[in-house]
C-alpha cells in the first residue's frame, strides 16, 4: 500500500489510540523533565504544521495545567520575545528535525545556556547536533512532505502530557483523568468514522473542491488552530488562497466578500450555543458552496460532515483536522498539483526553510516506509 497523505489521514485514529494506550511510557521523559525543572510555566516554539498543532493543544494544555503555556514562533522567540519566556519551561518542536528556524533557536538557547525540551519525528535531523534530548512524540515516520498524521499525533502527545503532568501535580483527579482517557478514545473512532465522511463529501462535491480557487474557513475555541492547518494545507497542497477567521470576526467584514462563487468552511464544536450554525446558514443563502464540520447531532444534510459526541472542545480538534486534510490530499492527487511553479525553484536558491540533506532525510524515510 502506498503511504502517502491519504494513508496517514485515514490511520491517524488508529495511530492515536495505540499512543493513548502507551500514554505514561510515550510522555514520561517530557513529564519528568518538566517536574524536575521546578517550573510552573510553559513556553513551546514551534513552526508550520508544529506550531498549528501546539497553538491547538494550548487550549487543552492551559485548561488542565492553569493558564501556564503560551506559544510562539522561533522568530518571535528570537526577536521578540526571548527575555519574557526566560524563566519558563521551553519546549521545541520540529517534526522533521530539519527546520532550520528550530536549530536557529535551539542553538541560541545553548548559547545562553539553556537545554530545551526537543520534540521530533526524527530523531536522527540535523536538531540532534544541538541538543541534549531529543523526545520522539509517537508520529513514528510519516514519509510525506505534507504532514497530516504529525499534526494530529502532537496535538494528542501535548494533550496527554498535560494530562500526567496535570495528574503528578495533585491538579486532575483520578475521576477527571479517566474521564479525559475515556473522551480521547471516543475522538480516536470519532477520526476514523469522519475520514469515511470526508471520502463521501469529496465524492458529492468532487466537481466543486477540483475547481475551487479559494476558501475562507470558520471556526472558534480549540478549532482555531485547526482552521490555521487547514489554510497552510489548502494553500500548500492546492495552492489557492485560504482565509482562517474566529467565527464572531468573520461576520464583522470579512462576510462582505461573499459571492455565490464564495466557499466557505465552518467547524461548530461550540457546547455553549448554536451561533456557528446560524452563521452557516446565513452564510448558505449568499453561496451554495458551505460545509459544516461539528459534532453535534443534527439532521441528515450532504452540507454538514459530522460525528455526533459529547467531548469537550479542547479535544474535538483530534478529529475536526481530518476533512481539511483529506480535501487537500485527494484533491491534490486528483490534479496532480505537487509541483510547484518552476519559478519556485529559485525561491528555494535564494531562502531555505530546511537543511541541506533535507532530501536525503525525505529518501531514508520513504525507504523506511516501503519497508515496514
Amino acid at each position: 500500500m502506498e503511504k502517502d497523505m491519504e494513508y496517514y489521514i485515514r490511520v491517524s485514529g488508529e495511530v492515536m489510540e495505540k499512543n493513548l494506550d502507551r500514554r505514561k511510557e510515550l510522555t514520561q521523559e517530557l513529564v519528568d523533565k518538566f517536574l524536575e525543572s521546578g517550573k510552573n510555566t510553559i513556553c513551546i516554539i514551534a513552526s508550520g504544521s508544529s506550531l498549528n498543532g501546539a497553538l491547538t493543544a494550548e487550549w487543552f494544555m492551559n485548561r488542565f495545567l492553569g493558564n501556564t503555556v503560551i506559544v510562539m514562533s522561533p522568530t518571535e522567540y528570537l526577536d521578540y520575545r526571548k527575555e519574557m519566556v526566560r524563566d519558563r519551561f521551553l519546549i521545541v518542536i520540529s517534526q522533521s528535525g530539519c527546520s532550520t528556524n528550530i536549530i536557529e533557536a535551539v542553538k541560541d538557547m545553548k548559547k545562553d545556556g539553556i537545554q530545551p525540551a526537543v520534540l521530533t519525528g526524527n530523531l536522527e535531523g540535523d536538531l540532534k547536533e544541538y541538543c541534549e534530548t531529543m523526545i520522539e512524540y509517537g508520529v513514528g515516520n510519516e514519509s510525506v512532505d505534507y504532514v497530516t498524521l504529525g499534526m494530529v499525533t502532537l496535538v494528542e502527545f501535548l494533550i496527554l502530557f498535560s494530562m500526567e503532568a496535570a495528574r503528578s501535580k495533585g491538579l486532575l483527579s483520578e475521576n477527571e483523568y479517566e474521564e479525559i482517557v475515556s473522551e480521547i478514545r471516543t475522538c480516536c473512532g470519532a477520526s476514523r468514522e469522519i475520514y469515511e465522511r470526508s471520502v463521501s463529501y469529496t465524492e458529492r462535491f468532487y466537481d466543486h473542491l477540483l475547481h475551487m480557487e479559494s476558501a475562507m474557513i470558520v471556526a472558534d475555541g480549540a478549532n482555531m488552530g485547526v482552521i490555521r492547518e487547514a489554510a497552510l494545507k489548502f494553500g500548500e497542497t492546492l495552492k489557492i488562497p485560504a482565509l482562517y477567521y474566529e467565527n464572531e470576526e468573520y461576520i464583522h467584514g470579512p462576510n462582505m466578500q461573499l459571492t455565490p462563487e464564495s466557499t466557505v468552511f465552518f467547524i461548530d464544536t461550540n457546547e455553549r450555543h448554536s451561533r456557528i450554525y446560524d452563521v452557516f446558514r446565513a452564510t448558505e443563502l449568499v453561496t451554495e458552496h458551505v460545509c459544516l464540520v461539528t459534532n453535534k447531532d443534527l439532521p441528515e444534510d450532504d452540507k454538514i460532515i459530522n460525528v455526533p459526541n459529547n467531548v469537550m472542545n479542547e479535544l474535538t480538534p483530534l478529529f475536526t483536522v481530518v476533512p481539511f486534510q483529506y480535501i487537500s490530499a485527494h484533491v491534490t492527487k486528483e490534479k496532480n498539483n505537487f509541483e510547484c511553479h518552476p519559478l519556485f525553484d529559485e525561491f528555494e536558491k535564494k531562502i531555505k526553510c530546511k537543511t541541506d540533506d533535507y532530501e536525503q532525510v525525505m529518501e531514508r524515510k520513504i525507504q523506511q516506509a516501503k519497508e515496514e
